[in-house]
């Protein structure tokens, strides 16, 4: 994993929240078929990982491969913790995290850093937040260590991700991480049971799960929809990533990529 590959495969993402209005870069989780706008699953897949996940006045939230921030402000308003920091691997990323929390009044803390070595102290975390950011990481057990590490005793992990039954046929995509291009792959995917296993030897206890894949796919047929209602012209700089994300929203329904949702405790 490369600032260098990582910047050319989210570029599109940017041009494509930028037309689009989005302050995020997830899939998404739709209830239901049309049900709402892209923006609204996005928000909604955030509320799901969550879920009753203790978050209050005194929390201290740490939000790992935070992105351009839109979960993290979110968080921050809806909940009013004592602090949401986000950790981002792309500089890029970092930047427009802090000019969009530049407004406002009690804003999350953007960090530059790596999730498999944590810039933060043991034992300092309460809840960590991480979607669809763990698919990239080539080390997810040292990932997986450092959560442990810095969460409190009693923390919890709100982790999603996407995974696959079919790990041996998708390792092929790892020949083109190395290419600096919007179609370079930068995923190295686990199975569900690859995760459960790595939760169990680092101490983290599983309080939740859900194999969201239907209502990821759902959300994602929605916002291609959104995407095209504004025509050919209007999808200029992001085209080849809608295709990426339609093949996506393929595999999800067809059972070829899984959507897994996972809240742990430290032990």
């Amino acid at each position: 994993m490369s600032q260098r590959t990582m910047e050319a495969h989210y570029q599109p993402n940017w041009r494509l929240t930028q037309a689009h209005g989005l302050s995020g870069y997830n899939c998404g989780y739709a209830e239901s078929p049309g049900c709402g706008t892209f923006d609204a699953h996005q928000r909604s897949l955030v509320w799901r990982l969550i879920g009753d996940t203790p978050i209050a006045g005194d929390t201290i939230l740490l939000d790992i491969g935070c992105g351009i921030g839109g979960p993290a402000g979110w968080i921050m308003e809806r909940y009013g913790p004592r602090q949401v920091i986000g950790v981002e691997f792309l500089s890029s990323s970092v930047h427009a995290a802090r000019e969009r929390a530049s407004t406002m009044v009690r804003a999350p803390r953007f960090i530059q850093g790596d999730a498999q070595n944590l810039p933060l102290a043991d034992g300092s975390i309460d809840v960590i937040f991480n979607l669809e950011s763990a698919l990239h990481y080539p080390d997810k057990r040292a990932f997986i260590r450092e959560c442990h590490r810095v969460l409190k005793p009693g923390g919890v992990l709100c982790l999603g991700d996407i995974t696959t039954p079919h790990k041996r046929l998708f390792a092929l995509a790892a020949l083109l991480n190395r290419v600096p291009t919007q179609f370079n792959s930068n995923v190295r995917l686990w199975t569900t049971r690859d995760y459960e296993s790595a939760f169990a030897s680092q101490g983290l206890a599983m309080d939740w799960h859900e194999c969201a894949s239907k209502r990821v796919s759902d959300s994602l047929a929605d916002g291609l929809s959104e995407i095209r209602s504004r025509g050919w012209a209007a999808s200029a700089g992001f085209r080849a990533r809608c295709v990426y994300l339609a093949f996506l929203e393929k595999l999800l329904r067809a059972g070829r990529l899984n959507y897994d949702l996972f809240r742990l405790r430290r032990m």
